[in-house]
């Protein structure tokens, strides 16, 4: 175990670093499962580690809706006039150009996880990991305005194996991770994808949500989710190309959905979407034959064993039983009796 600490760390984090390495021992989160699949492949564990971070989440960036916006400025489209001349119905935005998106939260998510991560990270070099697997990122909130982001996983290491560059992070079980090391694929890291979106309930939107409305699609939010999930997508594909890794094992979906005020129509509302995508970037370093696979064959009638003939059983009145031989023993039994004829 490395001696090693770097500054970096928070003192507490650094104290406790300092006694794991005095006490030459470590803890894991992984199951018995999963500690005996990653030791066939001659990783073993090297301690629990821990990254936590606390934001202020103020400034959104949603202090605007594309909505309201156009519609108060009769931006839109004119969908035509009155006879008199005075009143101009403008039409909302549709689509994508009706949905807002709240950059400076979307950042602060980003820089909040990233701090947690790399914290993480930290101390696996500070016990000489080449990696965190089995890694449990969770968002809470810690006070009014502020929320709480934690990551928690295992680091491990393989003797012999030096660690190039950072350590990884992988949030996939002991098992998972053996099968990618089996097939030739090593983790790079964790990649995130996240975007958060708004949409004004229009007038549309209200009279498909309406009692009497029916069994029928709500387009204005179902625009709101495609367009936010898509954005959460390819904010994903950046973070891959960032850290130069070829795919990307995708394990969590989360979509969030909340209501606010809107901030430009005087009673209106505001719906918001926040969509995370979560996976392990993931590079091939070898061209491994993949196992054999076994199919289920169906076993014809040679293979079968025949059960075994009933046993038939007579019951006299006194209780006694005795078992009864087949018909044919019995009349040979019979015929060759002398004494069975008198």
């Amino acid at each position: 175990m490395a001696s090693h600490i770097p500054s970096g760390l928070p003192p507490v984090a650094q104290a406790r670093m300092a006694e794991m390495a005095s006490q030459h021992s470590w803890g894991s989160s992984l199951g018995v499962s999963e500690f005996a699949a990653i030791s066939k492949v001659g990783f073993h564990p090297v301690g629990q580690v821990l990254g936590a971070a606390v934001w202020n989440v103020g400034d959104t960036g949603g202090e605007e809706c594309p909505y309201g916006v156009q519609v108060y400025r009769r931006e839109g489209t004119t969908t035509g006039q009155s006879a008199l001349g005075m009143i101009r119905h403008v039409q909302a935005p549709q689509g994508a150009a009706a949905i807002g998106s709240a950059r400076p939260l979307v950042s602060a998510l980003y820089q909040a996880r990233r701090a947690a991560i790399n914290r993480m990270l930290n101390e696996c070099a500070a016990l000489g990991g080449l990696g965190v697997i089995a890694v449990e990122l969770t968002v809470g909130t810690f006070a009014e305005g502020s929320m709480e982001f934690r990551a928690f996983g295992t680091a491990v290491s393989a003797p012999g194996v030096p660690r190039r560059g950072s350590p990884f992070a992988s949030d996939l079980s002991g098992q998972d991770f053996t099968k990618l090391i089996g097939y030739g694929w090593v983790p790079v890291g964790l990649a995130m994808g996240v975007a958060v979106g708004y949409r004004h309930d229009d007038w549309l939107a209200k009279g498909q949500t309406r009692f009497m409305a029916g069994n029928v699609e709500i387009t204005g939010y179902t625009d709101l989710v495609g367009q936010v999930r898509r954005d959460a997508r390819n904010e994903l594909e950046l973070d891959l190309l960032r850290m130069g890794a070829e795919g990307v094992v995708v394990r969590e979906m989360d979509t969030k959905f909340s209501q606010r005020s809107c901030p430009i129509v005087p009673f209106g509302k505001d719906h918001v979407v926040e969509a995370t995508v979560l996976g392990t970037a993931i590079a091939q370093f070898a061209r491994m034959q993949p196992p054999p696979v076994y199919g289920i064959h169906r076993m014809d009638d040679s293979r079968r064993k025949e059960a075994p003939a009933p046993q038939q059983m007579s019951v006299h009145l006194e209780g006694d039983e005795e078992k009864k031989e087949p018909e044919g023993e019995s009349g040979q039994d019979q015929a060759s009796d002398p004494g069975a004829g008198g």
